[in-house]
């Protein structure tokens, strides 16, 4: 049976049994794909579910499929207590509420490289039809004219084309407008111009390519905002454009202000324009849609950019496979609300993750209490990578079992700054203690550590420091507080500071025997300084007894063991 489990900080629940709703029409394929891995996985489609519809019942499901036509809001995300994922079968997810989905901690994948080669077929295809009035001379042959005086075109070859927005579909158009012998002038302020040369491309700016370009194509996302891009193409941009230009958008509706490419064709500035998307999909009753439809130097084709049997096949498998991935404990390789985690990389920082949720987590439950600031050391090879899949990690591990949220790698950033909590890091390729090592200090307000208070033995001993490393792929938990120590920091976890004196293992072993606890590994870490840079042990200190048992230890062994005189200090950790 297909489980999901609820995370570790809430209240324990019976594990349940997965259920995934998709409520758009995807490839069969996609379908297929769920069901063969997650075969006693609940999947309903239901398609054409009201908005209210939705709200209603998302809080059954763990993970939700889409593509253009549901509308993810605000509403829907906050009923699905359970979910887990929304997947969007395509590139843009302007109908997911991806900051609502953020703050839940809901991941939203997409498939950004599934319809690259349909979207771009589908540009160049427009840009063919605009350049031989394909389709208004298709209508007029079939109502039996013959005007072909009347459907005059022109040739591309040599003509310019200026690429706005130069990701993977504007490159893959840049590229076969280049075997049509057409010359590319291209705007994207996140390309580098040496970039877009070793690809035969020249960049320049927005007003270049619109004063120069014949042909002008929309690559590029639709955000909001002052330096967003909806409403890119207005009045002023359509007339920066050379008279007889032609525009083409297959990206997303909104890029182009309407009413004025209405007006633009109308006074023949622009000798046609192709739009393969709209600011309303379907156009229904809007009359400026209406009016541009009616146009006749406008071309207009239903959304079908990634319409092709194997762009449908790709995106619906790609966001499947990321689906089975998340529900089963896994990460997605195209979240958008995510960072970004090449394979390769995922492979070395994946046991960093653990250990430092791992870390988080034990602080929490040795050292309860208030966090302002943390300070994270970086030692070895570790430091040279993108850490911030390792702060989202810790920051999960510190704040999941204050957090009313469910706290995970997409919202961990969020509630850290929620809850005022500040992160520090410090990075050295150079090995400290060991070959990759990473030290979390708790620091107090004014930025001090406060790790040991009075004499040693009492009972407000702090445990302000931890260090932790991997050691043969297995994360290590080698210090705690001023104690050098090393394990698996995994269950039940019993850790008591005793005197540095013989009879002390023997002691707690005598009574976790008696309440027939079985322990798994037990380590004695002594007290250390450090002189010339080596550790050495103090003498005449206290020691840090860490026992790793198999079950819960009971209240009155607990009692015990504190009562011995000699054990103090006694805490038991879950992890």
């Amino acid at each position: 049976m297909t489980q999901v489990h609820e995370p570790i900080g809430k209240a324990a629940q019976e594990p349940q049994t997965v259920r995934i709703l998709i409520t758009d029409k995807i490839a069969r394929e996609g379908v297929e794909l769920l069901q063969t891995q997650m075969p006693d996985a609940q999947i309903d489609e239901r398609r054409g579910l009201t908005p209210e519809q939705l709200q209603e019942v998302i809080g059954e499901y763990h993970a939700l499929i889409v593509r253009s036509e549901t509308q993810v809001t605000a509403e829907v995300l906050n009923a699905g207590q359970n979910l887990k994922i929304v997947g969007r079968a395509g590139v843009g997810v302007d109908n997911i509420d991806t900051e609502t989905a953020t703050r839940q901690g809901i991941i939203v994948v997409n498939s950004p490289t599934g319809n690259i080669i349909a979207a771009a077929e589908h540009t160049i295809a427009m840009l063919m039809s605009l350049a031989r009035h394909v389709p208004a001379a298709n209508a007029s042959t079939k109502a039996g004219k013959w005007e072909r005086s009347r459907f005059l075109g022109i040739e591309v070859r040599n003509k310019t084309l200026g690429v706005v927005g130069l990701g993977k579909v504007g490159m893959a158009v840049a590229r076969r407008a280049q075997g049509l012998e057409m010359q590319i002038l291209a705007y994207d302020p996140f390309v580098s111009p040496e970039q877009a040369r070793k690809n035969g491309v020249e960049m320049g700016s927005l007003e270049d390519v619109l004063r120069r370009s014949d042909f002008v194509t929309l690559h590029t996302s639709l955000t909001s905002g002052p330096q967003g891009t909806r409403g890119l193409i207005g009045e002023h941009e359509l007339r920066m454009m050379k008279p007889g230009a032609r525009l083409i958008n297959c990206a997303r509706g909104g890029l182009i202000e309407e009413e004025a490419l209405l007006s633009a064709l109308n006074d023949g500035h622009l000798a046609g324009a192709a739009l393969d998307v709209f600011s309303q999909e379907p156009i229904r009753d809007n009359p400026t849609l209406i009016q541009l439809l009616a146009h006749e130097r406008l071309i207009a084709t239903p959304h079908l950019g990634a319409s092709t049997e194997e762009a449908q096949v790709s995106v619906a498998t790609d966001v499947a496979e990321q689906i089975v991935s998340v529900l089963n404990g896994g990460f997605p390789r195209a979240a958008v609300n995510a960072p970004l985690i090449l394979p390769e990389t995922l492979k070395v920082l994946q046991p960093y993750m653990t250990l430092l949720e791992k870390m988080g987590r034990l602080y929490t439950q040795l050292q309860p209490g208030p966090l302002s600031k943390i300070e994270v050391t970086y030692n070895g090879d570790i430091a040279s990578y993108d850490l911030r899949p390792l702060q989202a990690a810790l920051v999960k591990g510190l704040l999941e079992s204050v957090s009313e949220v469910h706290v995970n790698m997409i919202n961990a950033q969020v509630l850290a700054k929620q809850w005022g909590l500040e992160i520090v890091e410090q990075k050295s390729t150079t090995p400290a203690e060991f070959a990759n090592q990473v030290t979390l200090r708790v620091l107090t307000p004014n930025g001090t550590t406060s790790s040991f208070v009075g004499k040693p033995g009492i009972e407000d001993e702090r445990f302000d420091v931890i260090s932790g490393s991997v050691i043969y792929d297995d994360p290590r938990i080698v210090r705690v507080g001023r104690y050098w120590s090393e394990f698996n920091p995994e269950g039940y976890i019993l850790f008591c500071r005793n005197l540095d004196q013989p009879g002390m293992i023997g002691r707690a072993g005598t009574i976790l025997g008696k309440a027939g606890i079985n322990i798994r590994h037990m380590d004695v870490g002594p007290s250390v300084r450090r002189q010339s840079g080596q550790v050495t042990p103090h003498k005449a200190d206290t020691a840090l007894m860490v026992i790793s048992v198999d079950d819960t230890i009971p209240d009155w062994a607990i009692r015990e063991l504190s009562e011995t005189g000699d054990i103090f200090g006694v805490t038991v950790v879950n992890l």
